[in-house]
């Protein structure tokens, strides 16, 4: 019990207004009467008690017996009132084992369901109000109150009931009761408004943090798979880079072997010059034989005749017919020569042409891919950066539009990059 002796520690009593409008006409609770919102009554004390007494009432000595007797009454009013708000959390509890029991004398009648439970509990509200004309709203509120502050001597004697009801909520956490206890126990002059828009910027402070936080989360979760997708994306790259080399390599085994067909169309082509010369010569010879057969065949006989029989034509005549078959025999052989030596030329011509356009369609792929890899990392990059730049905006969603012709696009490439693959 406190004591009612006063200590020496004086303080200005603040006069309070006696005109007050009411703006609003409450339904009666008898339990009503002891919800306060005032100052710690500990704080009150009887020479300040006594000061403002002598502000309302005068401080001449005539007044002095009236003043004293005042201010025994008003302590007796500040100790009363010091235990309202713990009187208040325990009518909670009682009315939290009376709940528990109507729900329990009614769950074993008609059986424990959802809506058995329901049912005492509503029982129990009906009981309340006619047995004491406590509503429901006030019963949930006690109840309430002594579920989150009976243990919590300290909180019943800083806040007033209605403050206790505030901070009551499901939604209001201990750090936030904590930070509010805190001040009002460094400024017992916050009302309850002060109280509810305190904990109303302390709900928004913390939103704002779990945002931060969540928003934080994305961006780390994001980072984690950009990170791997840059590991996919670096082994991808090397693969295509020892896909290039492996292309290089071919590239320049193609090379090499049209070096060699270079080297074979040059052997094969150095002797065609003094092969026709020889034709040439062998086409002469032939019509130098052929003109002397003919002279011979075509020379008049002498006058007289000389009828001999030989078994043979004439050496002269032989040797010339046989010269000629000879030279004919010789043409057609360097004629075939050279129709062979004109297919083999023709045919290292062709491979020549074909391996060259393939060297060339090779290069061309080596040079576009090279491009392709070499700003491929720059692309991925930005792309990554577009994603943490979206993700840390405060509207991501804004941003989809662009995002989706943005995949669009990419799929447009792939699903060619797979048709090409499937050919």
């Amino acid at each position: 019990m406190q004591s009612k002796t006063s200590s020496t520690n004086l303080e200005p009593a603040v006069r309070r207004q006696g005109n007050s409008v009411v703006n609003e006409v409450m339904p009666f609770d008898p339990l009503d009467e002891f919800v306060f919102s005032m100052q710690d009554p500990n704080a009150v004390t009887r020479e300040n008690m006594a000061a403002a007494a002598r502000e309302v009432f005068g401080g001449g000595p005539e007044n002095a017996e009236f003043i004293a007797k005042l201010v025994e009454h008003m302590l007796s009013v500040s100790e009363s009132r010091s235990k309202i708000v713990a009187e208040l959390v325990i009518l909670g509890g009682h009315l939290q084992q009376m709940m528990k029991s109507a729900i329990s004398h009614h769950t074993g009648k008609v059986g424990n369901t959802f809506q058995a439970q329901k049912k005492g509990a509503s029982l129990a509200f009906d009981f309340f109000h006619r047995a004491l004309g406590i509503t429901r709203a006030s019963a949930r509120g006690y109840i309430r109150c002594n579920m989150k502050f009976g243990d919590d001597a300290e909180a019943v004697r800083v806040f007033s009931y209605g403050e206790l009801n505030l901070l009551a909520a499901q939604d209001v956490t201990e750090e936030q009761i904590a930070a509010i206890m805190e001040k009002k126990a460094a400024n017992p002059d916050l009302t309850r408004a002060d109280i509810k828009e305190l904990l109303k910027t302390l709900q928004r402070q913390e939103e704002a943090i779990d945002d931060r936080d969540k928003q934080l989360e994305n961006i780390q979760s994001l980072l984690e798979d950009n990170k791997v997708q840059l590991d996919v994306t670096m082994r991808e790259s090397n693969h295509l880079r020892e896909q290039l080399a492996a292309h290089e390599r071919h590239l320049a085994e193609k090379e090499r072997s049209l070096a060699t067909l270079h080297e074979l169309l040059t052997t094969r082509t150095s002797g065609y010059g003094s092969m026709e010369k020889e034709l040439a010569d062998k086409q002469r010879q032939v019509a130098d034989l052929t003109a002397e057969m003919k002279a011979l065949r075509e020379a008049k006989p002498k006058v007289e005749t000389v009828e001999v029989f030989v078994e043979k034509l004439p050496d002269a005549y032989a040797n010339v017919s046989q010269a000629v078959e000879d030279a004919l025999a010789e043409l057609k052989a360097t004629e075939a020569k050279k129709s062979s030596l004109e297919d083999d030329v023709a045919t290292l011509k062709a491979s020549i042409a074909s391996q060259q356009a393939e060297l060339d369609a090779g290069t061309a792929v080596k040079r576009a891919l090279a491009d392709l890899t070499a700003a491929w990392a720059d692309v991925a990059g930005k792309m990554a950066t577009v994603q943490l730049a979206v993700q840390a905006s405060t509207e991501p969603q804004q941003y989809n539009p662009t995002l989706e012709a943005l995949a669009g696009m990419l799929r447009k490439y792939l699903t060619e990059i797979e048709a090409a693959l499937n050919r």
